[in-house]
């Protein structure tokens, strides 16, 4: 009975509407994508491998889109407006396009003004832990409720109407249009990743490929194999983002974080053999609580492997983002090529390596220590 209003309380902050609102249509935007990618693969006679390549465009693009806006512009309300706008007709031409490249391309011009959407939100909140919190939560917050509203469209409707709902959602945002703060630039020399940072730092992106080539998939598992309808699988996703919410605000301790992912690892390498429903619905919901269980003890983990904490986790979150882009592209080739099973054994084993790393340095990192009290008694 508290679960609403817990929900509702964790949306009230100190964070401007229209930043909050903005990062609610980028999640909703990634949200939609396992959704939709069995409807666009029976709207464009595509197999379903090929189908994943708009998910990688839009996540690729993703990746140049943040990656560059904090290089090349400084915040502002126009390049908000202006982002929105892009994204509005991006979205729009995606529901009307008769071919698979335009759809592609138009994936891609989406992602590209995401990525400015993402940088743009978390320019204002950076070093404020309290708002930096409002804009992270929004995530799973909108996954829970927007997951179920696209199956219901999508029962009643396809893909080209979730794009035009996301072309109209796009817009929303603008009426509450915020003022950016532009941070004063200090020109420093980045520095080089001591050993131990640089392997958490590729660990994690291992973990985001291998989770990302199965993930976008699962919504096509779970009607090919699984036989559910659309709502079902989208209240399966919701269920998945619920999960994540407990998981990501535990303010514990995380012993050992990375051995939190073998669950993930598990759920991707056995979601292609078994064709129950209730089988489906504990994979997802166990494979999110314990990603997010997972990954905030593993920032703080690369926080103390560093001597330059703030460095390494812009490092991690591009490492992160390159995974999520490059899965589905290898996703996609395994299911072309293979089948379900073999894309999820692949995929397990991907993340179960990257955990051996993580669990790896964190054991490491104890022994020196030990070692060092010992020297010291």
């Amino acid at each position: 009975m508290q679960a609403p209003f817990r929900l509702l309380a964790a949306l009230r902050g100190s964070t401007e509407a229209g930043l909050m609102m903005a990062m609610a249509v980028a999640t909703a935007t990634f949200v939609a994508t396992p959704l939709v990618l069995a409807g666009i693969a029976d709207r464009f006679d595509v197999g379903t491998g090929t189908a994943g390549l708009f998910s990688a465009a839009q996540l690729g693009a993703f990746v140049v889109g943040s990656w560059v806006s904090g290089r090349f512009v400084d915040p502002s309300r126009r390049l908000f407006v202006q982002a929105l706008v892009v994204l509005a007709i991006a979205n729009a031409v995606s529901a009307v396009a008769s071919v698979f490249i335009l759809l592609v391309v138009m994936r891609a011009a989406a992602g590209l003004v995401l990525g400015v959407l993402a940088w743009l939100a978390y320019s204002q909140v950076f070093g404020d832990t309290d708002r930096t919190g409002d804009i992270a939560v929004i995530g799973p917050l909108t996954g829970v409720f927007m997951a179920p509203l696209f199956g219901v469209i999508l029962a009643n409707g396809d893909d080209r109407a979730v794009f035009w709902l996301l072309a109209v959602v796009a817009l929303l945002p603008l009426v509450k249009v915020p003022q950016f703060v532009v941070g004063e630039t200090v020109e420093t020399d980045r520095t080089k990743p001591v050993p131990q940072a640089l392997a958490l730092v590729a660990a994690l992106g291992v973990v985001t490929l291998g989770g990302s080539a199965v993930f976008v998939f699962a919504g096509a598992i779970a009607a090919d194999q699984y036989g559910m309808a659309p709502f079902v699988i989208s209240l399966v996703f919701s269920a998945n983002a619920a999960a994540s919410i407990p998981s990501a605000r535990w303010r514990g301790a995380r012993p050992l974080a990375g051995a939190w992912l073998l669950i993930p690892a598990l759920c991707a390498g056995f979601i292609g053999f078994f064709d129950q429903a209730p089988i489906f619905w504990a994979i997802l919901v166990a494979w999110g609580f314990c990603f997010w269980m997972a990954v905030p003890g593993i920032y703080t983990l690369l926080s103390q492997r560093s001597r330059h904490p703030a460095e390494r986790a812009g490092d991690a979150q591009a490492s992160m983002a390159a995974g999520r882009a490059l899965g589905p592209l290898v996703g996609g080739l395994l299911v072309s090529s293979g089948s379900y099973e073999l894309l999820g054994l692949a995929g397990g084993a991907v993340i179960a390596a990257a955990v051996v790393v993580i669990v790896g340095v964190e054991l490491m990192g104890r022994g020196e220590a030990a070692s060092g009290e010992a020297t010291r008694s």
